[in-house]
């Protein structure tokens, strides 16, 4: 199939079909571990937020505003508790890799997710840290695709000073591909 640029010239186009073998394989990466205080600060989040909600319940229930019902109780903090202790082994099978071509990220314990977002897809990059990120050194990634309100890809608990590097390398490179199709001036 050909098409016609606005010059008149005649540019080849081609979209040929892959086979599943020429198709990278993602079991070839080599996956980088998130900063091993993630876990524990998920952990403390979880459980600090928890602590919370029990001392204001138990304060409700000695003051009277709601019935104090040990099983109730129990069941509640359980049923509500084993996400947040899940938590822990989920922040540690976290994972992200950077290739030449484009930033992975995968996550689960039981639901399995990879998300791969292409480099030159990249509209925005930003690195954000909160109050309990910020004790423990760590920042979460956050990359941008065009025309997106929120973040394709997020990576967190990464180490404060990596973080802040792979957000330059991938600006840097964001810069090297837009000065390369700047130079380009069309006549091939």
């Amino acid at each position: 199939m050909t098409t016609r640029p606005d010059n008149g010239a005649i540019a080849l186009f081609s979209n040929d079909t892959l086979s599943n073998d020429d198709l990278p394989s993602v079991r070839d990466v080599h996956w980088q571990p998130l900063d091993p205080a993630y876990p524990r600060m998920v952990l403390i989040s979880g459980a600090g937020f928890w602590l919370f909600a029990g001392v204001v319940g138990l304060a409700l229930a000695l003051a009277g505003v709601i019935p104090l019902q040990p099983a109730l109780v129990l069941g509640l903090w359980l049923v509500l508790g084993i996400p947040t202790f899940l938590g822990y082994p989920s922040a540690r099978v976290k994972r992200y890799a950077v290739r030449e071509q484009d930033l992975l990220f995968h996550e689960g314990l039981l639901w399995k997710s990879t998300t791969v977002i292409p480099r030159n897809r990249i509209q925005h990059i930003e690195t954000e840290n909160g109050p309990l990120e910020r004790w423990f050194g760590l920042v979460t990634l956050k990359c941008y695709g065009a025309g997106g309100q929120q973040a394709d890809l997020v990576i967190p608990g990464l180490n404060e000073a990596l973080g802040e590097r792979l957000r330059q390398h991938l600006l840097d490179q964001q810069a090297d591909d837009d000065a390369g199709t700047e130079g380009d001036d069309g006549d091939a």
